[in-house]
Parts: C-alpha cells; sequence; structure tokens
C-alpha cells in the first residue's frame, strides 16, 4: 500500500508531543510524504519549520523552498532539508546563499543516495562536500512507507539515523545510511 497523500501524525517522540498535517503540496508525491516525515523525525530535537515558504522571514523573496527548514534566533538559515528528487541548480543555489547553513538530503535507497553523491561531486565540486545524504538500507523505505496511512501514532526515539519507533502499533527500528 503507498503512502497517503495526507497524513495527520500524532507523535510522541523523545519525551515530547506534537501533531501534525503533512500534505502533498504541488507535485509532490506520497513518498515525498514518507520521506518528510521520516526527515521531520530525525531533526525531532531541532523542531524545525515544516513547509517553509514565501511567508517565512528567512525566505523572503527566494524563489525556491526546502521540505523542512530551521533558524536561529537572528533568523539566519541553520538546516535546509530536501526530500527526494531535488535539482542540482537549486542545491547549488542553497549551499551558495547560505554558506553556514547545514543541507540534508533524504533518499530511498543507497543506489539514488550513492549517484547523487556523484552528481553532487560532478556539479558542485567546491560545495559537495557540504551537503549529507541519508538513505535507508537497502529496499527497506517500503516497508516505513507501509506503515504510512491517513492517520499515524508514532511513538518512542528518533534522531539523526536513529529510528526506534512504534508507528500505528507496528514496531519501526532502522538505522539510516549517511552518504
Amino acid at each position: 500500500m503507498p503512502a497517503p497523500h495526507r497524513i495527520r501524525a500524532e507523535m510522541s517522540v523523545n519525551g515530547g508531543e506534537r501533531r501534525l498535517v503533512f500534505a502533498c503540496i504541488e507535485n509532490e508525491t506520497p513518498e515525498h510524504l514518507a520521506l518528510k516525515l521520516a526527515a521531520y523525525l530525525a531533526f525531532w530535537d531541532q523542531d524545525l519549520a515544516l513547509d517553509a515558504r514565501h511567508n517565512h522571514p528567512a525566505l523572503e523573496g527566494q524563489e525556491f523552498y526546502p521540505d523542512l527548514l530551521g533558524v536561529d534566533a537572528a533568523g539566519t538559515v541553520t538546516h535546509w532539508v530536501e526530500c527526494g528528487n531535488t535539482a542540482m541548480h537549486k542545491l547549488g543555489k542553497v549551499v551558495r546563499r547560505w554558506p553556514d547553513a547545514a543541507v540534508y538530503l533524504f533518499k530511498e535507497n543507497e543506489v539514488k543516495a550513492e549517484f547523487l553523491r556523484g552528481e553532487l561531486r560532478r556539479q558542485l565540486p567546491d560545495h559537495h562536500e557540504k551537503v549529507v545524504i541519508f538513505c535507508w538500507p537497502g529496499r527497506t523505505f517500503r516497508d516505513w512507507s507501509a506503515l504510512l496511512t491517513d492517520r499515524v501514532a508514532v511513538f518512542g526515539e528518533a534522531g539523526g539515523t536513529a529510528f526506534n519507533l512504534v508507528v500505528n502499533d507496528q514496531i519501526y527500528a532502522t538505522d539510516l545510511l549517511k552518504f
């Protein structure tokens, strides 16, 4: 079963509780939404902004936006998170406009992550090391995606590459790979 186009998530993770709605916008796919929920959980302790758009002060006047955004107290971009396919042109602009921001990408598997790492080396030779890529080992993204329904209850611990969760009464534990 593919991931839904909208997820109402009740999350109790790392001792904190949040309720959010993750919805596909523009031409996003349900798989993209599954990546976005996982990325949000990976950065749970940073409490990144979901779907930051033109109304976010740190992105005023920008023509593109991240899936998740972190800013410091001064409003400076600290975290830029992309999920799934992302244009190399966009990544190039991000690393140049916000040179001090950490840039993260989430991919479904190692093949896609390795390909992206190669493209980053080739197209952004001076900045490719600035981008961190996380992906699921083997074909385990399908396991994650299959747990997601239009209403999701998530409990447990998450952060960085480690997930030790109960998702809709199903145990889900994995360690993402970092490229």
